[in-house]
């Protein structure tokens, strides 16, 4: 019996012949806006340089600077005037047409710069925007202590870089802070050492090198480098 033969007992049954389903295009992924905040009292390289290695990895489409206003763990630290710094900043915004800036906090009338409420504020201007918050390990190991931090947590994405000599939090070390699905969530955040650049700065360092006399042409953009020299800054 060949293998193809039509078995006895009736005519072969037949199919309805469905409709050709026509072939969409993939559904447009929500534009994913990365949250960088800081006194960035200066900007430095650290800053310029991590930013655009997130957005080449493709982990965000914009990268988007907030300078704070008074940061709640800063409060007896002299700080830049916001207008100065907000200058520097708009000179590191040229240097990547992904960079973008903000002076959502410097314009709040608040004593105190929460992140929590800053990232709730962006979620209502940009709703159906995907927002990461990008902060260091450093920054994840005492989240714990922010203000509310497990609802920051459930609030926003993140993004979680490495800091030299700082090793990632244990599972268990984050579960009774965040419990299970949050803490996954800060886990599975983290981008591994040997995809971002580490600077072992920080721009404490670099005013008090300022301060003693050195040049911070290393450091620092050329643009921004010379408008520290031309206001004078960190010299007192």
């Amino acid at each position: 019996m060949y293998e193809n033969q039509i078995s006895a007992g009736g005519p072969e049954e037949e199919f309805p012949v469905l409709p050709k389903v026509p072939e969409m295009p993939p559904l447009p992924q929500a534009f994913r806006l990365g949250v960088l905040g800081g006194t960035f009292d200066p900007p430095h390289l650290g800053h310029s340089e991590l930013a655009s290695e997130i957005l080449r990895l493709g982990l965000c489409d914009e990268i988007m600077f907030i300078p704070t206003g008074l940061p709640p763990h800063k409060n007896h630290e002299y700080i830049t005037a916001a207008q100065q710094r907000q200058d520097m900043l708009k000179l590191v915004m040229q240097s990547n047409p992904g960079f973008s800036y903000s002076d959502i906090e410097l314009s709040r009338s608040d004593s105190k710069s929460y992140t929590y409420d800053t990232m709730q504020m962006l979620r209502s201007i940009f709703p159906d925007q995907q927002l990461y918050f990008i902060m260091g390990m450093d920054c994840l190991i005492n989240l714990h202590n922010w203000h509310r931090a497990t609802e920051l947590v459930r609030l926003c994405n993140f993004i979680i870089y490495p800091r030299p000599g700082l090793r990632a939090p244990f599972y268990n070390e984050l579960l009774g802070r965040f419990g299970d699905k949050s803490s996954c969530k800060l886990l599975d955040s983290i981008v591994e050492a040997d995809e971002l650049p580490l600077w072992d700065i920080s721009s404490s360092d670099l005013r008090q090198a300022r301060r003693a006399g050195g040049d911070l042409g290393a450091y620092l953009l050329p643009e921004v480098w010379n408008y520290v020299q031309e206001k004078r800054l960190y010299i007192e």
